[in-house]
């Protein structure tokens, strides 16, 4: 894939090299991070998001996780777009994330354009959303799949061996941090209640947005921001904060009236 990534202007200092060095060392170390007590399986699968569309120069991204009756569900994407892909392969069962997830494998689409036979229903879908490529990595939890990295391109575009290799490392990486939150050891029974813990959260997040916007009269992505800065300024997890609204623990007026 043709995708340069940014270099220092000469006389900054800082070689583009360093810049790069600086780019990675910044994910891995985002992507261990558990400790912090505003830190939860949203945030981590948000900054895996997110790294993965700044150090490959794929335009967005998101991730899928097996539900307990064994089906994808949409987890977090940079766009709403990428969740509704997300949302429409794992409704007819078709694309890259669905078959990287049963395969173990990572699935390329350089050009969609050609993978109508592969995937009848899901390229018009895809295409029609405005993105022309589609790759996929598996998440991989002691051999167990349990979801994908959806990664999108407005273009045709290929991924190279060692963006895709950068790819299933920063995955690997964020994977283990979220099945060894705790620090008791973790069971192999024990995955997909993990996993189903993420996507309940991410219910209640989705929940507790829709009900600030509607409060507010603003979008859901807005509300979005408000909840995790919310969040962040008072030391909790957007779980926690979205769990509270959804439970009427919290008014929304509380924490939209916090805003500065």
């Amino acid at each position: 894939m043709t995708s340069p990534h940014p270099r220092a202007e000469h006389g900054s200092g800082e070689t583009g090299m360093n810049t790069r060095e600086r780019q990675l060392t910044e994910a891995f170390v985002a992507l261990s991070d558990t400790l912090a007590d505003d830190v939860d399986a949203l945030v981590l699968l948000g900054r895996l998001t997110r790294h993965s569309v700044a150090l490959t120069g794929i335009d967005a991204a998101g991730v899928m996780l097996v539900n307990a009756r064994g089906h994808l569900r949409p987890a977090t994407a940079t766009e709403q777009t990428v969740e509704l892909t997300e949302m429409w392969q794992a409704q007819i069962r078709q694309g890259p994330c669905t078959d990287a997830f049963h395969q173990g494998i990572p699935v390329h689409a350089d050009d969609l354009e050609a993978d109508r036979d592969r995937w009848p229903e899901f390229v018009p879908l895809a295409l029609a959303a405005g993105y022309g490529s589609a790759h996929a990595v598996p998440l991989i939890a002691r051999s167990k799949a349990i979801g994908a990295l959806n990664l999108l391109a407005r273009r045709p575009t290929s991924l190279g061996e060692g963006e895709t290799h950068l790819l299933r490392a920063l995955a690997d990486v964020a994977t283990t941090a979220l099945m060894t939150w705790k620090k008791d050891g973790l069971r192999a029974e024990d995955i997909a209640t993990r996993t189903q813990s993420v996507l309940s959260g991410k219910a209640a997040f989705d929940t507790a947005t829709g009900m600030l916007a509607a409060t507010a009269d603003i979008t859901p992505a807005q509300a979005a921001r408000h909840l995790t800065a919310f969040a962040d300024r008072h030391h909790h997890r957007p779980t926690e904060i979205a769990a509270d609204i959804v439970q009427r623990r919290i008014a929304p007026e509380a924490v939209l009236g916090d805003l500065p």
